[in-house]
């Protein structure tokens, strides 16, 4: 048995020997949060003698469980056996919760959560009716509309407040009632509907909890009003909590994260103990200096002082550059210099630090405060040939082509799912559009049956045209005939025998060579995701794997092994670290962001501050700072002063550079100033 305390830092060793009892690890960036933790579980088990199975470990993206998984299987390879330990998103946990315990008491009946495509495809449905004075469509606008009102009612509920369906917007009335009718749920319905099983059912509740005796919550800063009650309700009058986080990293209070959890931990656990880790493992002493300068300005924070470890290193660079399109070029030119040389143009230092080791091209990130700022970025180091991966907010499964064949999937499991049968519908099969698909589902609502059933039968319409009800038929005869193969045939071969059947990858003749490249890499990472349940025929393997990537939803997708330059929001890095990053786009209004540009912004003047520090302790060795004199931005040009954030960064720990255009550019200005005309000019 390995030997848990003897390579932990004091402070580390208190947290891991701290059993019973509320609590709060401060864990401050870089300090090594996930180590502690996965360090306490096994000290729970190993010394504690607490079983595996009575311990719950919630984080808050599958990122950061699987990261916990792989350090607790290291572990279980040394002799601690934590297999029956469950670690996993609150997500994962009601879903379970819901699954298991509601079911057997009655409390909710058979249902699949809403996929991404699903749920956005009900939103454009509705959102028109309830709107129409919208000019313009924001799938975000309307899904944080709705997730803000369900939670508020939540709260509401959970307070005792009396409230019936009718006291709800309409929009959101009608969102329910389609969800309802199909037997979805989603995100937020899981943990409401937990919450609310756990208020109404005391005893089902005490026994859950005298089987989940010690839980550990990572990220508590970033916990919702409903996501806090539902941790409250889990842990009980006499909890044995832990909470791990760090006010200085709340980022996520447009999503309704509230900080005020976290700080006001003490309050709720007046005998809780405290332990901060302030040993800062990751960045080297100059930048932890200059990152402890900024945030100190907040207010909302618990005190503490980050050490840095490694030695000072290399200074950081505070550039200024003319506008967006030199930023970029000069980003691309330092990562040139940074990796040993591009074939693009030095723009700024002749030499590399002699304080930075050798990199490659995955050890660099830029990283910016809207997505937007990415084209200009990425356009420069293509220019440069320096390989890059954006990263993006939409998953594999999100993916069109893989959309389509997880729609099929989710109709041979269930026949009777209409947002799957009417995505199929509009994208699988040609020649019916949107107002033909539209006429099938009016008529299968007025006839009371199911899309598909509703098909199978014959109809009049006169939208329907003999050709078109040919291929309708085409694709019932298809449908039949994988309900039939999937009894038999694996998962992972289905996929592949979905994809041949609706000519999805190399098979089609549509795509282009660039597009069917990446669409047969998609469907590889598909049939990859699959294998895990092809163990058993395809129609018990889909409802474990549609379930799987149903609670996958998180932030920004990027592969962290991929020799490419990563580019990617601040909001998108958190949980990451890089050797060099740039931050681009430190102006005022751009970063922090001008909340009157954007009315679902949070409004909260110390959270842009909170994630420009995350931004800043991403960095271990070396970090950048850019800014522009001018950016076009919000269609049109500005002349914005530079990030007030900026003034808090120490002398000391930073190296000016001025873009040489700047100057040029202000020496034409003067040159064209045109002289003064005399009064009598003879000439």
């Amino acid at each position: 048995m390995p030997d848990l305390l003897s390579s932990l830092s004091p402070s580390q060793r208190a947290a891991v020997q701290t059993i019973n009892g509320p609590l709060l690890i401060i864990a401050g960036a870089g300090t090594g949060k996930t180590r502690t933790l996965v360090h306490r579980l096994a000290y729970l088990v190993a010394e504690a003698r607490i079983p595996a199975e009575k311990l719950l470990a919630i984080t808050f993206t599958t990122r950061a469980a699987d990261e916990m998984r792989e350090r607790i299987a290291a572990l279980c390879s040394q002799g601690i056996d934590l297999s029956a330990l469950f670690v996993g998103t609150i997500h994962s946990l009601c879903h379970r919760i819901l699954k298991h315990e509601c079911r057997s008491a009655g409390f909710v009946s058979d249902f699949e959560i809403i996929s991404p495509a699903d749920q956005a495809a009900v939103i454009r449905n509705l959102a028109p009716r309830f709107f129409p004075e919208q000019q313009s469509f924001s799938l975000k606008k309307y899904e944080l509309m709705l997730s803000r009102e369900k939670n508020d009612r939540a709260r509401l509920a959970a307070e005792n407040h009396e409230l019936t369906s009718e006291s709800s917007s309409p929009f959101l009335r009608a969102y329910q009632e389609v969800l309802e009718r199909q037997g979805l749920l989603d995100f937020d319905d899981l943990i409401i509907k937990t919450l609310g099983f756990l208020k109404k059912f005391s005893l089902h509740a005490h026994e859950l909890r005298s089987r989940l005796t010690h839980l550990s919550v990572d990220e508590y800063q970033d916990l919702n009003t409903v996501q806090y009650l539902l941790i409250r309700e889990l842990a009980g009058p006499r909890p044995n909590l832990c909470a791990v986080g760090d006010a200085d990293q709340a980022i996520y209070a447009f999503r309704g994260a509230q900080v005020k959890n976290f700080l006001n931990f003490q309050q709720d656990f007046p005998d809780a103990t405290i332990v901060k880790l302030e040993e800062n493992y990751r960045s080297t002493r100059t930048i932890i200096a200059a990152s402890q300068q900024v945030i100190e300005k907040n207010r909302e924070r618990i005190d503490k002082k980050l050490v840095a470890v490694k030695p000072s290193g290399a200074r950081i660079e505070l550039c200024e550059l003319l506008d967006e399109r030199q930023e970029a070029r000069f980003i691309a030119s330092e990562i040139g210099r940074l990796v040993g040389g591009t074939r693009f143009e030095s723009l700024g230092h002749d030499q590399r630090d002699e304080e930075l080791p050798e990199l490659s091209f995955k050890d660099i990130a830029v990283l910016y405060r809207l997505h937007a700022q990415a084209r200009l970025i990425k356009e420069a180091l293509e220019q440069a040939g320096i390989p890059l991966q954006v990263a993006t907010s939409r998953s594999l499964y999100e993916e069109p082509d893989a959309e389509v064949i997880i729609a099929v999937l989710e109709l041979l499991h269930d026949q009777g799912n209409d947002l799957a049968a009417a995505a199929l519908l509009e994208n699988a099969v040609k020649g019916l559009g949107p107002k033909t698909v539209a006429s099938l589902k009016d008529h299968a609502e007025k006839c009371g049956t199911t899309l598909i059933e509703s098909i199978r039968h014959e109809f009049n319409l006169p939208e329907i045209t003999a050709d078109r009800r040919a291929r309708l038929h085409s694709f019932l005869g298809l449908l039949d005939e994988l309900t039939e193969t999937m009894s038999t045939l694996p998962l992972d071969q289905l996929i592949i025998e979905i994809a041949a059947k609706l000519s999805i990858g190399a098979a089609s003749a549509d795509n282009e060579e660039s597009s069917v490249s990446q669409t047969d890499e998609n469907l590889l990472d598909l049939i990859t995701a699959a294998m895990p349940f092809s163990a058993v025929p395809a129609a018990e393997g889909i409802p474990l794997f549609l379930e799987k990537i149903a609670l996958l939803r998180e932030g920004e997708q990027i592969c962290p092994q991929q020799e490419a330059v990563t580019l990617l929001t601040v909001h998108g890095a958190k949980g990451l670290e890089f050797p060099a990053v740039f931050i681009a786009g430190l102006e005022q209004g751009l970063f922090p962001y001008d909340r009157r540009a954007d009315a679902d912004a949070a409004d909260d003047p110390e959270e842009e501050r909170r994630l420009f520090y995350v931004g800043m302790t991403r960095a271990k060795e070396k970090l950048y700072l850019l800014y522009s004199q001018s950016r076009f931005l919000f269609g049109e040009r500005r002349a914005l002063p530079c990030s007030e954030f900026l003034v808090g960064i120490p002398a000391e720990t930073a190296t000016r550079y001025t873009d040489p255009l700047i100057a040029k550019k202000m020496k034409e200005k003067l040159e064209k100033k045109p002289k003064q005309m005399r009064l009598f000019d003879n000439s």
